[in-house]
Order: C-alpha cells, then structure tokens, then sequence
C-alpha cells in the first residue's frame, strides 16, 4: 500500500469539510500542495560526467577517485574502531575498577584501573599487548595493541609500570610508534649525527618528548623520527659526539 495513502485521507477529509463546490479540484489543489502527487513533467535534472580528454560526457557513475577511496577507506576504520569501542565497553561492563573508552579516529583508548599483575596479564592479552611502556603519572603503564583489527592504546594505572630489565641487568623503556620500537633508555642519534635524549617528560597523549643533546627544548618523538629519521639507538661504548647529555 502507498505509504501516502493515510495522509491523503486525511488532505481530503479536511477539505471536504470546508469546500462545498469545485470540490475535485480543491481536493487536487490540496495534494498537490501537501507534495503527495508526482508531476510528471518536472525535471530532477541529470548528473553528467567526463568520461574522455577531448570533452565527452556520460550519464553512466564515473569511476571513484583516489582521494574518495581514501576517504571512503578512512571512514570504514572510523566504523570499525567505533564497532570494536563498542565490544570493549561491554566487556568492561563487569570491570570492578573505574575504566573508560574512547574513540580517537580510526583508533580506541582505553583507561583501566588494574588490581595486581595477574590481571595485567590477562587485559594484554585480550587486547594483543606486545609493547608497554611509562605512562606520564606514576605507577602507570601504556600499552600498544590491536582488538578487532583497530590499535588500542590501553593506559593501566595501578599496574607495575616500572620499566623492564633485559637479561643482563640493563633498564629498556619500549616505546612503539608506528611500525618502529624506540628504548627510550638509550640515547636515539638522528640522520645528520645529532643525539636526542628521553628525560621522562612526555605529551598527554602519552607521546614522547625529545631533548637535542640533553637541551632544555624539546621535540616529539613523532616529529624526530618523520623529520630527522630513521633514528637509531646509542648503546654503551659508542661515541655520541657533542654534548654528553643525561638518558632519561
């Protein structure tokens, strides 16, 4: 049944009840008014495209551009990480800590409050957790994850958040970003010789922030490495040159 038909009902009742001659074409008058009957002769006009160099033009949907499958494949991650938000906060339902989501793009962010390591244990491995590393209070870890195909950033607070120590006794501060793992314990030298430094200070994100040669300014870790990269690790032993500065 036409989904109008309810509505012209009652067009017509009303103007039955007012109008008392030329009543067919007042009830005409009326639905077209209300939008409910179609003109055939009106035009919605036609979309035309290039379909050639040399000008020509097609009716038929021209083929998707790079920049809109872009667009469309960021808006499908943008879908997907809020589908996952979803699975994640009625997982969290039954968490007895306080603990939060959030969308940020075609990524999630976690807050958890952690009761011990065990249970530390068991969220890095729901949420895939390879990487953790210092959050900016105390006693507080970050860890790098994906769920669902979307990377998770979880922040533990209440974990054991001190860094961990390699087989010979040595500190590491794992930090991942992007495709890369950073210690952020060893000095990182740049592309053009010069020596970043980690002194604990990070953004509210959780970025790190960089010292060159252990100076006051300081610089993401983000733009370092997309500016100056690649970086790689100083160890022990080997010359830095410049300013001996401080590993945070």
């Amino acid at each position: 049944m036409n989904s109008n038909l309810p509505h012209a009902v009652g067009v017509i009742s009303a103007v039955l009840e007012t109008v008392r001659s030329e009543q067919a074409t007042a009830v005409a008058h009326a639905l077209d008014l209300a939008h409910l009957l179609v003109d055939p002769e009106r035009s919605f006009g036609a979309v035309l495209h290039r379909t050639t160099p040399d000008g020509g033009w097609s009716r038929a949907p021209r083929p998707v551009t790079d920049l809109e499958r872009q667009a469309l494949a960021w808006d499908a991650s943008c879908d997907r990480a809020r589908s996952v938000a979803r699975v994640i906060e009625r997982r969290l339902t039954g968490h007895p800590g306080p603990s939060g989501v959030r969308v940020d793009g075609d990524r999630v962010r976690v807050v958890l409050r952690v009761e011990g390591p065990a249970q530390w244990a068991r969220w890095r491995a729901y949420f895939g957790i390879a990487v953790v590393g210092e959050g900016t209070r105390p006693h507080t870890a970050i860890g790098e994850g994906e769920h669902g195909g979307v990377r998770v950033t979880v922040v533990a607070h209440g974990a054991a958040a001190a860094p961990a120590s390699t087989s010979t006794g040595q500190v590491t501060r794992p930090f991942r970003l992007g495709d890369a793992t950073y210690d952020l314990a060893l000095p990182q030298r740049d592309a053009h010789g010069d020596v970043w430094y980690f002194q604990g200070c990070r953004k509210h994100d959780g970025m790190p922030l960089m010292s060159l040669d252990g100076r006051p300014e300081r610089c993401s870790l983000a733009n370092v490495a997309a500016h100056l990269g690649p970086l790689s690790p100083v160890r022990t032993g080997t010359p830095v040159g410049g300013t001996t500065g401080p590993v945070g």
